[in-house]
């Protein structure tokens, strides 16, 4: 489910993070860079979002399943072993 725009769990993470450098420092330079992290953050979340809504799952589920797999860029490659 998206929330502004970007998946609802990295949109609030985001939004903790920068809200830790805005609100306990307390000091201009940190409140500065917790706007321009959130702004970036979520501009770069929104456009992620905009090509795949689930990017972050479909990551690490690409991650868990890399060794399952394997590239093979030439009809003589060795044949894959499944179920290792």
């Amino acid at each position: 489910m998206l929330l502004l725009g970007a998946e609802r769990e990295l949109i609030l993470a985001l939004g903790i993070v920068a809200g830790v450098f805005i609100v306990s420092l307390f000091q201009l330079w940190a409140a500065i860079f917790g706007l321009i992290l959130w702004a970036v953050g979520a501009w770069v979340l929104t456009r992620a979002a905009n090509f795949d809504p689930q990017l972050s799952k479909t990551f690490g589920r690409s991650l868990r399943y890399r060794k399952l797999y394997k590239s093979a860029a030439t009809p003589f490659a060795a044949p894959q072993k499944f179920g290792d």
